[in-house]
């Protein structure tokens, strides 16, 4: 079921204004009169996703002194076991069971849930990542590796997983492609708040040894990846020109001490705390509560050497690609390509559209688009000087490629 349909709550960044601060939808957030509302956030700082989830909810709280957070010893961080015992006008949770949604709806406080693994039902309000999305996003990028061969592992009883898995085998599919299912199961059922879950390694080992070479490989959680990683070296196959793979969430921790490192999806983290700390805030004002999650797009795609690698046969064509993704900050253009590998244009042109299905010029686009979306999400440069390095000559030319590419201006991509 795609929870993106017929939600007015969704994000949809080609509207004038986000659907968080529609006014049909929320009141106009005004100074209180009086003292701010007491929000309490059962969010365990146990990793950078929700580290960054809660650097987003005291960005509200900063930035309209409408909340205050309750703090436990140094963190803002209280169990969900103790909630009950404590004062508060709204909650912020990442509760994952049902036995934990039953909970916090017991205590009949205003609250928002952070997480989806577990469908999601009427009457829960819940801000989290646009799971199908961030399924295209990892097979986007496979694909651009020129890979044909492709797993999705993940731990379908959760229901982002099964989500993410979704986008991903949509994507494919538009391409021509599809990809097998691997089922992660553990040796002890543990909670997604630690990050010491027991991967069943042998049966991983077996799904890993019977997929084709070279394949790419999608995991719904940096952890997962990582296992995929630690059980290639076991039953010999290499990282990446064997198995090219990708994680979800950018787990620095995780993603840099993984050898090789770990390329990652993050999600849009601190803007879900954000959006979760204004719906919580609303809520108590008495707002009705969403009939749909509130879903956010996922946030910059971090490449390391679990998936730099080309899966081409042609050598010209890996050295084509190779130099444009070195230089598309340049205003390089296909003469520039043609005359470095020493070929004439027609050749490499029918080449190029062999290996993977599409022109140079279009390839110079998608590695122009992806550098600036990623200068976008991570650094505070004007649209002009992304534009410029990304390689366009005029901002005009580069918003109008932008919004051709993405559906969105650079700038409301930025606010997403």
């Amino acid at each position: 079921m795609d929870w993106r349909d017929n939600s007015g709550l969704n994000y949809d960044a080609s509207r004038d204004e986000p659907p968080w601060r529609d006014r049909r939808q929320f009141p106009k957030i005004v100074p209180l009169i009086g003292m701010p509302h007491k929000i309490t956030l059962a969010v365990v700082p146990s990793s950078d996703n929700q580290v960054r989830m809660i650097r987003g909810v005291m960005q509200y709280a900063t930035e309209t002194g409408r909340i205050q957070i309750t703090k436990r010893a140094a963190i803002p961080y209280v169990p969900i076991e103790l909630l009950d015992k404590l004062a508060a006008d709204g909650i912020i949770a990442y509760a994952e069971s049902q036995e934990r949604i039953n909970f916090l709806q017991s205590l009949g406080i205003p609250f928002v849930n952070l997480t989806l693994q577990s469908e999601p039902e009427a009457g829960v309000p819940v801000v989290h990542s646009d799971n199908l999305q961030i399924g295209r996003r990892l097979a986007e990028h496979l694909l651009s590796l020129g890979l044909r061969n492709f797993a999705f592992v993940g731990h379908f009883a959760w229901y982002h997983n099964r989500m993410r898995q979704t986008g991903f085998l949509q994507r494919l599919a538009e391409s021509g492609f599809d990809a097998a299912s691997i089922d992660i199961s553990f040796d002890s059922e543990l909670s997604l708040e630690t990050s010491d879950r027991q991967v069943h390694q042998g049966e991983l080992q077996q799904a890993i040894a019977g997929l084709p070479e070279p394949c790419g490989v999608a995991s719904c959680h940096d952890e997962f990846a990582h296992e995929i990683v630690e059980a290639c070296k076991v039953i010999g196959r290499s990282i990446p020109h064997s198995v090219s793979v990708i994680g979800v969430n950018d787990y620095r921790l995780i993603c840099e001490t993984t050898m090789p490192g770990l390329s990652s999806v993050a999600q849009n983290s601190e803007r879900i705390g954000y959006l979760a700390a204004q719906l919580v805030d609303q809520l108590i004002e008495g707002a009705e509560r969403p009939a749909k999650p509130i879903l956010v797009p996922p946030g910059q795609l971090i490449v390391r050497r679990s998936s730099q690698f080309l899966a081409l046969g042609d050598a010209n064509v890996v050295a084509a690609v190779e130099f444009i993704r070195d230089r598309c900050h340049r205003p390089i253009t296909v003469t520039d390509v043609v005359d470095h590998l020493h070929l004439s244009r027609k050749v490499l042109e029918k080449r190029f559209k062999t290996a993977i299905g599409h022109s140079i010029a279009h390839e110079i686009r998608l590695s122009r688009m992806r550098n600036a979306q990623h200068l976008l999400t991570s650094t505070p440069l004007s649209i002009v000087d992304v534009a410029v390095r990304s390689g366009f000559d005029s901002t005009s030319g580069f918003i109008r490629a932008f919004r051709e590419h993405t559906g969105v201006t650079p700038a409301n991509y930025r606010k997403g």
